[in-house]
C-alpha cells in the first residue's frame, strides 16, 4: 500500500482529506515542517501532499517551500502542492522547484485523488523505463507559460516518450503506461501526435 504524507496546518480540512485518502492509502499527518520531517525518517513515504502555509509563517509560501526542497533533495518522491497560497509567483515557484502538481483550495477530493493518481502513474512509468534500460523521462517545461501548460506538457512530454519507446505501439504503450488503449487514443488525439512525431524528437 501507498504510503502519503498530508502535510496541512487545518486540522478539520487534514481530518477530510484523511477520511478519504485511508481506503486505498495508508495516511502519514503533520501540521508543521517539524513533524513533517520527522515523520519522512521514521517511514518509506511513497508520495506527499502539503500546503505551502504552514506555521510559524502560515500567510507565506516559505515553510511549504522549504519543505518540498527537503523532500525532492532528499528523498525524489512525488509532491503535490494543495494550497490556499494563491499567487501566480508561488505556485510557478513550485512547479519550478520540482511539484508535481499544484491545486488550489477549495480543491475537490475528486481533483486531488486524480493528482495523486497521475503522481503514482508518472513514477511507475519512470521505473518500468528505467528497468528496461530506458532514458528517464525529463520535462522540458517553460515555466514562464503558466500552470495549466506545464501540466499539459509534462503529460504530452511521458506519453510521446512512451510511443517513441514502443514505435509507436499502442498496446504496447497502454501497457507501460497501466491504461487501456482507448485512453492511449485520446491522447495521441488530444496531442495531435503522428509516427513522424517519433522521428522528430529521436
Amino acid at each position: 500500500m501507498e504510503t502519503i504524507l498530508l502535510t496541512e496546518d487545518d486540522v478539520a480540512l487534514r481530518a477530510q482529506l484523511r477520511f478519504a485518502l485511508e481506503e486505498r492509502f495508508e495516511v502519514l499527518e503533520a501540521g508543521d515542517v517539524r513533524k513533517a520531517i520527522n515523520l519522512l525518517g521514521k517511514h518509506e513515504v511513497t508520495l506527499a501532499v502539503l500546503d505551502l502555509g504552514l506555521p510559524p509563517h502560515e500567510n507565506t509560501p516559505d515553510e511549504g517551500l522549504r519543505l518540498l526542497h527537503y523532500i525532492l533533495e532528499n528523498f525524489g518522491i512525488k509532491v503535490i502542492i494543495l494550497t490556499g497560497q494563491k499567487t501566480e509567483s508561488a505556485a510557478l515557484e513550485a512547479i519550478k522547484s520540482g511539484a508535481f502538481d499544484y491545486l488550489v483550495k477549495p480543491a475537490s477530493i475528486e481533483q486531488v485523488l486524480f493528482s495523486i493518481d497521475r503522481a503514482i502513474l508518472f513514477r511507475d512509468t519512470e521505473r518500468k523505463l528505467e528497468e528496461q534500460g530506458l532514458a528517464k523521462i525529463t520535462f522540458g517545461i517553460e515555466v514562464g507559460k503558466g500552470l495549466q501548460p506545464a501540466r499539459e506538457e509534462a503529460e504530452k512530454n511521458i506519453i510521446l516518450k512512451v510511443l517513441k519507446d514502443t514505435n509507436f505501439n499502442v498496446y504496447k504503450s497502454a501497457k507501460l503506461l497501466g491504461v487501456k488503449r482507448e485512453s492511449v487514443y485520446y491522447f495521441i488525439k488530444k496531442f495531435g501526435f503522428r509516427r513522424e512525431d517519433i522521428d522528430d524528437n529521436a
